[in-house]
């Protein structure tokens, strides 16, 4: 979540207190937010220190947050975890979010086709997050999960997501440091660098044990009208069971469901798949994020 901006004060004033609702309402959201966290449950202590508040504050949002079906808490251990309503409030957006309604269909086609697992992704800040996941029969626990953020230059989809932003947000995305998830994730920038100006070339990214050592992920772009990037899809497999010469046949079943999707959302043209990859037209709208 952005910093907050303090209230100016004028001349001395004091704090006009019709802001007062405003500034309860911002505190209680940075509570709330810190549950995206992909942990089960937090305490009292932990998110008074996450959010530099005092654990009274957090006490009393909690109570709040509890008594509207947000927040719920175990009696056991007393810890706090999202409550349903939380749950309700999210499937509204997958319910009425065009991507999404777009996507899903396509998806559960692409694991018939391939019996891989599908996902969805979209660019989110400096991250990107897995919105949607389908699991195909040979299913391998990685602990991602639906919903969970990943540095951006360190998934294939977050490659695929910068290759068509604008260059100087691709170049800011590229200035990050990349955490090392496991031993063989790349975070040197000029390798990056060139596999990113690779997808812009190719149309899709491969990676294999970059984010979860025995996993392989192929993904491609997403667009919307003007060509402009929306989000990536790709396929999640255990790499031991995709050979090198496989790769070819995935990319193909990706950039097929990738034009339905993107056909869907109005972009009138999908530059690559079954008449090979072509470059974004000159004159097309500058590539460019939704939101």
């Amino acid at each position: 979540m952005a910093a907050l901006r303090p209230r100016p004060v004028f001349d001395g004033a004091p704090p006009v207190a019709a802001d007062e609702p405003m500034k309860s309402l911002r505190t209680g959201l940075r509570v709330l937010l810190e549950f995206e966290q992909n942990q089960r449950d937090f305490g009292v202590t932990e998110l008074a220190q996450r959010c530099d508040l005092s654990k009274s504050q957090v006490s009393k949002i909690l109570s709040a947050l509890v008594d509207s079906g947000l927040v719920v808490q175990n009696p056991a251990t007393r810890a706090y975890s999202v409550g349903q309503r939380c749950y309700v409030l999210g499937s509204r957006f997958t319910t009425y979010d065009s991507l999404c309604q777009a996507a899903t269909p396509v998806m559960r086609e692409l694991l018939i086709r391939t019996g891989h697992s599908v996902r969805l992704s979209v660019p989110d800040g400096d991250q990107s997050l897995y919105l949607i996941g389908l699991e195909g029969p040979m299913f391998m626990d990685t602990g991602w999960r639906s919903a969970s953020s990943v540095p951006i230059g360190a998934s294939s989809a977050g490659r695929v997501l910068m290759a068509y932003l604008d260059a100087e947000h691709t170049e800011h995305l590229l200035d990050l440091p990349v955490p090392p998830i496991t031993k063989d994730t790349i975070r040197d920038r000029a390798t990056l660098e060139k596999l990113v100006a690779a997808v812009r070339r190719d149309g899709y990214s491969i990676q294999r044990n970059e984010t979860s050592l025995g996993l392989g992920v192929v993904s491609v772009p997403l667009f919307k009208e003007g060509q402009r990037i929306v989000g990536a899809l790709g396929l999640a497999f255990p790499s031991h069971h995709v050979a090198s010469e496989d790769e070819a046949a995935l990319v193909d079943a990706l950039h097929d469901a990738a034009r339905a999707i993107s056909q869907r959302l109005g972009c009138g043209v999908y530059p690559f798949g079954a008449s090979g990859p072509r470059p974004v037209a000159a004159d097309a709208s500058p590539l460019e994020v939704e939101g």
